[in-house]
Order: C-alpha cells, then sequence, then structure tokens
C-alpha cells in the first residue's frame, strides 16, 4: 500500500498490518504515519512502529514490512527487493514526462497476460501494420529489417524507413499526408521498461533522422504470473500548449493500446490452454524481444540461485516461471 506523507514523500508498506493483517490501506494518514483503520496502531514509512493505543507493550520486531520508495519522473518506483540493494540508479530515465519544453498524455491498463508478453509486444513494431490499422500503421514497417544491439542488460533495436506511405498518427499529428521518412528506435532496461522514440518526416526533406515526433514511455508492472499494469506516457517536445494536439494523442493511444491488451490476453489464453506445450517461436522481426527475455530470464536465475543457502546450493538449471516461454 502506498500513502503520501504529510512531509510530501511517497511510503510504501506491505499492505498487512503485523498486529492482525487488516489492511493498512482502509486507514488513515496522521501525520507522517499510516494508521491501521481496524485498532489505531500506527507505522512510519520505514515499518516503525510509532503508536499503539493505551500503551500495549510490543516486541522489538513488531513492525511493518517496508518497501523504498521514490518518485521521480511523474512516477512512484518501489523497489520490492533486499532494502540495503535498493539502487536509484536503476531507475530509467523518463524525465520528459515532467521536464520543461516537454508535454504529453498518460494512462494505465490492467491486462490479463504474462508482463513478458507485453514486452514482446512493445518490441516487435511489426505488429503495428495489422493490429493498428486505424491509428500506428503505415509503409516500410514489415518489409524493413529491424536491427538488434545488446549493450549488457540493455537492448536497442532500430529501423528506418524512407519514401513509404505516412501512417494515421502522422496524418493526424502531423499533417504529413504523403511520402514519408520514418524511424523506429526501440530501448529495452530490466525488468520492466521500454523506451519507444518515434518519428516521421515528409519524404526526402532535412529534418535529421532520429528526431523524435513522440516518444513512448512504458512501465509493464507484473502484479500476478498472468494480470500486468500496464503504465504509458507519450510525450513530445512539440505543439505543447496545443489542446487538441494532446486529445489526439491521447485518443490514438488509447485505442492501440485497448487493441495490444486485447490480442494479447487472447494470446495467454492461447499458450495457457495449448495442450502440446510447445514454446513460442522466435522470427527475425522478434530478435529485440528474444534479447530481452534473455536477459530477464538470466536476472531471475541469478537472482532464484543468490535466494538458496550455501549449503542447500544445487548445480541444477533453476527453473523460472514465466521465462521459458520461447525459443
Amino acid at each position: 500500500m502506498l500513502f503520501r506523507r504529510q512531509d510530501g514523500n511517497v511510503a510504501a508498506l506491505n499492505d498487512r498490518c503485523p498486529h492482525r493483517k487488516a489492511p493498512l490501506s482502509s486507514g488513515e494518514v496522521i501525520g507522517n504515519d499510516i494508521q491501521c483503520g481496524y485498532h489505531g496502531i500506527r507505522f512510519a514509512a520505514d515499518g516503525t512502529c510509532t503508536h499503539v493505543p493505551g500503551n500495549a507493550p510490543i516486541g522489538s520486531n513488531f513492525r511493518a514490512r517496508y518497501f523504498p520508495a521514490r518518485e521521480v519522473h511523474g512516477l512512484i518506483f518501489v523497489w520490492l527487493g533486499e532494502p540495503l540493494l535498493a539502487d536509484p540508479a536503476l531507475i530509467p530515465d523518463f524525465s520528459e514526462n515532467v521536464k520543461a519544453g516537454w508535454a504529453g498524455v498518460h494512462g494505465m491498463l490492467y491486462v490479463r497476460a504474462n508482463y513478458q508478453l507485453l514486452i514482446d509486444n512493445i518490441l516487435d513494431l511489426t505488429h503495428v501494420v495489422y493490429v493498428h490499422k486505424t491509428t500506428l500503421a503505415g509503409g516500410g514497417v514489415a518489409e524493413t529489417p529491424l536491427q538488434v544491439e545488446v549493450d549488457g542488460d540493455v537492448v536497442r533495436a532500430q529501423r528506418l524507413m524512407h519514401n513509404v506511405d505516412t501512417a494515421p498518427i502522422y496524418k493526424a499529428a502531423r499533417n504529413l499526408h504523403g511520402k514519408i521518412d520514418r524511424w523506429q528506435f526501440l530501448e529495452f532496461r530490466p525488468p520492466i521498461y521500454a523506451r519507444i522514440t518515434l518519428g516521421a518526416r515528409e519524404a526526402g526533406s532535412d529534418l535529421p533522422v532520429g528526431t523524435p515526433t513522440h516518444i513512448v514511455l512504458n512501465s509493464f508492472t507484473p502484479e500476478t504470473e498472468r494480470t500486468t499494469h500496464y503504465f504509458w506516457s507519450t510525450v513530445r517536445s512539440w505543439g505543447l500548449d496545443d489542446a487538441n494536439v494532446s486529445k489526439t494523442y491521447k485518443d490514438m493511444t488509447d485505442l492501440a493500446f485497448a487493441e495490444d491488451a486485447r490480442i494479447v490476453e487472447r494470446q495467454q489464453q492461447l499458450i495457457d490452454s495449448d495442450p502440446s506445450g510447445t514454446p513460442l517461436v522466435s522470427l527475425a522481426f522478434d530478435r529485440a524481444a528474444l534479447a530481452a527475455r534473455r536477459i530477464i530470464k538470466r536476472k531471475l536465475e541469478s537472482e532464484a540461485l543468490a535466494a538458496v543457502p550455501t549449503a542447500n546450493a544445487s548445480p541444477k538449471r533453476v527453473t523460472v516461471r514465466g521465462a521459458d516461454a520461447t525459443a
């Protein structure tokens, strides 16, 4: 559960009061503490118990579990692991959400599918031609090879298209109705972050390739093995005060991502009900998604091994649920 303290800072605690396991989220904020709505016991941002009605004695270990939290880039990032390992340097740079010279729209979808299927989706933009015919589709995407590179834990990919048919979103937002040059730059950082830089110009014009028409910032927060909270924002550095442009982006992005959610949810259902149990197949345009899956798998396996006591450590491969869906 999250709460904003009186001093303005955000805190994250396990939503179970350590007393009788009632939900702390049913309580209220008192100063910089959260007060349980069942018996009035209060806890600070670090989980320390600060007040018990009637001054009833408590043990030294009576505290709520806390998670380091930081509010930055218009989002709240919560570290769910060992608090001492929390490293702010691992937070992605999504500063365009809030910094001067940028404007944007944002939203959140609840998707009934594993988060890695959504990462697959955002790193494989060939699907825009077939799934997003009224918003993001256009010429050259499926025909142009995706260039992919892996730098440590970061996956970067790009697709450059010249003299192709325009896309509905570029018609609506930038009045580009003829042939265009178009580019897609993709970047994935574990465990759940993707930055998608998209741009277009009139074919052959002198706008530098790579200049963003807009950037889509994505966070795929797993809830369970089969459900995901998908946080997104679409930001731009032009038309900052143009409400019509913002509405265009909001409406078209809502529509496009709802289309993604529908097909990925159906995909998840068919994966789960497939009696053959065969893995997903990866083709050339899946290279970025496959690289991201390999990074996630490696890090999950490393984390699982680190959690095994040394005396019980086994040389056998560690099974990681939800990470072996492709071959």
